[in-house]
């Protein structure tokens, strides 16, 4: 076992815990890392959790493991590799955490020495977290105590459900032709209510009176309160107009004029498309949806653009266990190697490199290559339907990265 200038409450259990798992270098994970108080003194993390978490304090527990997690994140930022596998330390020991230490009752003689040193200086320990942070449960806690990082990114990408590459390049062509005006109405044969004249020109897309300018990518909602509509204008085509369609229309943009071109920001013509498409239903009740407890996720974003909110290479269905990540705008962390990687094999399965970009006036999208998590992906597509009594196959499809 190590030395006292290495030692931790509980270290000594840990390893032999470790041992029993399997686990041969039980020293790797054991890091040194040190917490900094407000008042420059240093405990390790090991040490204050080991005490927070025998005294039943579990709003301090999880907070100091935040607080080593950014510590961990800060420290290796140029090595995603190296922070992927001390991450898996730290979680290992959340594990060991929670099932061996809350609430222990005995200790050995030199473990209840420590305990009693660090418990006689705790409260400089909990005014330096008061004030660096609000103490906090995280809802992703209880999962990633049991699985890695690296088996967390690869169950969330495997459980989703992407579209096949001939729907996503129909979809594609569909928006090129429309963009370009060489078509009156989106051709996704959607009936829309809200459109009395269905030669109206208009592209789905959400609209927000609260709008980010980085939200559209390139270019502007415009509203037109005389007709009571909403255009969206593209900032390399001064001159050209998109008409665009108000998802939801769930309340009234006092902009256009008092009528109903505001409010609603969900998914539902993306759930048309979807069903008219594949067959499959998610915006319906519950007891009829195919996909239960799955979320709609634009891995790009930028929903209020009408390039982006029904092209189907944006669009995937991901569990609502995962997607929340998928919302962060984050560099060295979970969440965004999940982001980059999904991107990654998106880009991968799409061929992006083929498609005329240009002809819907923007870039390629492109995914942060340094945060991807390589390896072989077995993932879920969606294909057509035959006609609208079926349901569009769904087949493994093998992505390297």
């Amino acid at each position: 076992m190590a030395k006292d200038a290495n030692q931790f409450i509980f270290r000594e259990e840990y390893e032999k815990w470790l041992l029993d798992l399997g686990v041969k270098s039980v020293g790797a994970y054991c890091p040194q890392d040190k917490y900094t108080c407000n008042d420059g003194r240093e405990f390790l993390f090991f040490d204050l959790i080991g005490v927070f978490a025998k005294e039943n304090d579990r709003l301090y527990v999880n907070a100091l493991f935040e607080e080593w997690k950014a510590f961990i994140e800060n420290k290796n930022q140029n090595n995603l590799k190296t922070t992927l596998n001390r991450l898996s330390y730290l979680q290992k020991y959340r594990q060991f955490v929670e099932t061996k230490i809350y609430g222990k009752k005995r200790l050995s003689k030199e473990d209840n020495a420590r305990f009693n040193e660090i418990l006689n200086n705790i409260d400089s320990v909990r005014k330096s977290i008061d004030k660096s942070q609000n103490p906090k449960v995280d809802g992703m806690d209880s999962l990633i105590e049991y699985i890695s990082t690296k088996r967390f990114i690869k169950l969330a990408i495997e459980s989703s459900y992407f579209f096949s590459p001939k729907l996503v390049v129909e979809r594609f062509e569909e928006i090129k032709e429309y963009i370009c005006q060489q078509k009156d109405v989106d051709p996704a044969d959607v009936v829309d209510p809200a459109f009395k004249d269905k030669k109206v020109k208009y592209l789905p897309a959400r609209y927000t009176s609260k709008e980010d300018s980085t939200d559209a990518a390139d270019g502007v909602h415009e509203c037109d309160q005389t007709l009571g509509k909403v255009y969206f204008k593209l900032s390399k085509e001064s001159q050209r107009l998109c008409v665009i369609y108000q998802e939801g229309a769930r309340g009234k943009n006092t902009k256009c004029g008092g009528k109903t071109c505001g409010g609603g920001n969900g998914n539902a013509r993306v759930c048309q498309l979807i069903k008219d498409r594949t067959g499959y239903d998610l915006g319906t009740t519950t007891n009829k949806k195919h996909f239960r407890n799955f979320i709609i996720s634009h891995i790009w974003g930028h929903a209020i653009d009408p390039r982006y909110f029904t092209n189907l290479w944006n669009i995937v269905i991901v569990p609502a266990w995962a997607n929340h990540l998928l919302d962060k705008d984050e560099e060295g962390t979970l969440a965004s190697a999940f982001k980059a990687t999904i991107q990654k094999i998106i880009t991968k399965l799409y061929q992006y490199n083929s498609y005329d970009w240009k002809s819907i006036e923007m870039d390629e999208p492109t995914c942060k290559e340094e945060e991807v998590l390589h390896g072989n992906y077995h993932i879920n597509t969606i294909d057509s339907i035959a006609d609208k009594e079926t349901l569009g196959k769904i087949s493994k499809v093998s992505i390297p990265v």
